[in-house]
């Protein structure tokens, strides 16, 4: 059987058996893939510490192509990302984003540029204090990597262009209404012009290269009730880590 070696986030793992578990790993090169980690004697290999969540691997898996399930042939840890594990509010965070990924990935979908963005917001969580600002950034990165950019510049619903003066978002829709169709359409959410400038400038810029800014409590807040129910809409479910969040 072929082998298969790649950078890897461990985005969950539940047993299989009495003493193996699955791990549900978020690949570089070949995307979402499951594979099998069996108990070794050895006390130095496969031990559960390599499976947790917030740690970067290289992993060597094998088995046919496309298959449910691989088997684990080899694990190292490149970068056990210590601070994320020692800090709760990084911890909390970073749980929040593998748990994202694991519901808006696929299996044997390679998503680099996704991965990129996931490796990038972890080393970022290490040394912002912004952090709630940078899991918006995360947030509407994320959405417009899997095709679901907010439509800001023109109406959702006629498709006009959107004026200064509108300020009416439809998660539902996935953007801006115009005044005119603001009207006739239920439970959108209103949007400050500050708000607005702040997501034009993060979908404008790589987020490797763009600083988390520093924004106001008020914006942080509309910021996020308007991308989480824009997610919220998009997945059809609510992210169990999201309430965790706010603990």
């Amino acid at each position: 059987m072929p082998l298969y070696e790649s950078d890897a986030f461990v985005l969950r793992t539940y047993k299989l058996g009495e003493t193996d578990h699955i791990a549900v790993l978020f690949t570089r090169d070949f995307g979402k893939l499951r594979a099998v980690a069996r108990r070794s004697q050895s006390l130095r290999r496969h031990t559960a510490s390599y499976y947790q969540p917030l740690t970067l691997l290289r992993v060597i898996v094998f088995g046919r192509p496309s298959q449910a399930l691989y088997r684990m042939n080899s694990v190292d840890i490149v970068d056990a990302m210590r601070p994320l594990h020692e800090n709760f509010e990084h911890l909390r965070c970073g749980l929040y984003v593998t748990e994202l990924i694991d519901v808006v990935t696929h299996d044997h979908e390679p998503v680099p540029e996704l991965f990129t963005l996931v490796h990038q917001t972890f080393a970022a969580l290490a040394r912002t204090p912004h952090t709630t600002m940078l899991l918006r950034l995360f947030e509407l990165r994320v959405l417009m990597i899997i095709g679901y950019t907010p439509q800001l510049i023109s109406c959702v619903r006629c498709m006009a262009d959107v004026p200064s003066q509108a300020d009416a978002f439809s998660p539902a829709l996935g953007g801006m209404l115009c005044p005119r169709c603001a009207p006739a359409v239920p439970h959108t959410l209103h949007v400050s012009r500050t708000t607005l400038e702040i997501m034009h400038l993060a979908m404008l810029h790589d987020a490797a290269a763009w600083p988390v800014p520093e924004v106001e409590s008020a914006v942080q807040h509309e910021l996020e009730l308007i991308l989480h129910a824009y997610l919220v809409a998009r997945l059809g479910r609510e992210l169990k880590s999201y309430a965790f969040l706010h603990m």
